[in-house]
């Protein structure tokens, strides 16, 4: 299936005509359903007639369904009771295959929703009900591919009164962040900050590890960083006066490290973290992004295990997107992968009813694209009014994601079945 969404649209086609849900297929019922691949106890195939079991080795079964995506393992649950046994084990689900499966949605007044890529059932409730017994209000601040950074209040009157924590929304297991709190390196007196703007790391080769960075107010040279090992906060003092990047949305997790985005009048870089906090190494951009000192028009992702770059002219709101092939050589060597004009797309996918409400506007539109595929070369952009829509570089395609004025950002969102470390 594309990963734009259901079967991709050609250009042209009305956004009515994209949005209309596809045909709903039934089994034959002249037609027996799939067998079950039994994996039994040697109780039961001395009970059963051989005919009616159809035996498969328990190893090569498991490993053959742990390579499959999670959402193939939820339609197999719907075939049989011993299918929604087998689909169910956690030792096969924690192994499955996970890929981007969709976006949390910021709508109006704050609502949030979760959209999958594909279509169908949302994947996730966005109201986060396992958290719902003890707290009141709840607002998503960050997703870290798998993880959330979560805003927690248990009264709706005392606004100054919340929690901040790290949940994941498939195993429902979610820890506190405590108090940033040390003792002085040089008096050996306690020390205690307050917690504000904290962004969250999710390491996926290792998915229980997870790390927060907290810059201060009261320092521009000390981040805390707290770990999933310790579950403490610990002062890292590698970033001399450098400016706080912890904070930045534009930010991405590769080879074992964090890479986030800078753009300086005197030239856009790319900073390097290790999960200690320490600045390891900085990659010029592209050439295309050095002056680009607007916020929200420029980026970084990682798609196909490789390093990408993207900026958008606030201009004419062409986009162009560039990849690192060679990631560890002295020199950066950016490849330009694709170029668009961005408007063009829009026009292509609006309704008669869309274009009437954009010329009732001003006629001004902010375009922005707002993640990359992590396997495909697809990438996701909005006009942050009307539509949001997948485009796959390599086809030229166009497939419509949200068509209702009620669009305010998306994160993206990878499913993770393992543990946290402390929850």
């Amino acid at each position: 299936m594309p990963p734009g969404g259901g079967e991709a649209s050609q250009h042209g086609r009305t956004g009515k005509e994209q949005s209309d849900p596809p045909e709903i297929r039934r089994r034959d019922d002249s037609r027996p359903a799939p067998p079950f691949p039994v994996v039994a106890s040697q109780k039961r195939r001395q009970t059963q007639p051989a005919s009616e079991v159809v035996s498969v080795p328990e190893g090569p079964l498991v490993e053959i369904l742990a390579r499959l995506p999670y959402r193939s393992l939820c339609r197999f649950k719907c075939v049989s009771k011993q299918w929604r046994v087998l689909c169910s084990d956690p030792s096969i689900v924690k192994r499955a295959t996970q890929t981007l499966s969709g976006f949390f949605q910021y709508g109006p007044a704050g609502s949030l929703r979760f959209s999958n890529l594909s279509g169908g059932r949302p994947l996730v409730d966005a109201s986060l009900p396992f958290l719902r017994p003890r707290y009141q209000r709840i607002n998503i601040e960050q997703c870290s591919t798998s993880l959330l950074l979560c805003k927690c209040w248990k009264l709706e009157s005392e606004k100054d009164k919340f929690d901040f924590i790290v949940c994941n929304p498939m195993t429902q297991q979610w820890t506190v962040l405590p108090p940033i709190e040390w003792l002085d390196q040089d008096n050996g007196e306690p020390e205690s900050f307050e917690l504000s703007y904290p962004f969250l790391v999710f390491d996926p080769s290792v998915p229980s590890r997870f790390v927060v960075f907290a810059p201060l107010w009261e320092s521009i040279d000390v981040v805390p960083i707290y770990s999933w090992e310790t579950g403490q906060w610990t002062p890292s003092r590698g970033w001399g006066h450098r400016r706080h990047g912890a904070v930045s949305a534009e930010c991405v997790f590769l080879n074992g490290m964090i890479h986030f985005l800078h753009l300086l009048f005197h030239g856009t870089f790319i900073t390097i973290l290790d999960l200690e906090g320490e600045v390891c190494r900085k990659i010029t951009c592209p050439d295309g992004m050095q002056g680009a000192t607007t916020p929200g028009y420029g980026s970084v992702g990682c798609s196909q295990g490789l390093l990408h770059a993207w900026y958008m002219d606030p201009h004419d709101y062409q986009l162009s997107v560039w990849v690192l092939k060679d990631y560890y050589a002295t020199e950066e060597e950016w490849t330009l992968k694709h170029t668009v004009d961005v408007p063009k797309l829009f026009e292509e996918t609006e309704s008669d009813q869309e274009e009437d409400y954009r010329r009732q506007e001003d006629g001004s539109c902010k375009y922005q694209m707002f993640a990359i595929h992590p396997e495909y070369n697809v990438i996701f952009i909005t006009d942050w009014k009307l539509v949001s829509l997948s485009y796959d570089m390599d086809s030229g395609r166009v497939h419509p994601m949200c068509t209702s004025a009620d669009f305010f950002g998306a994160l993206p969102f990878i499913p993770c079945f393992a543990d946290l470390a402390h929850g």
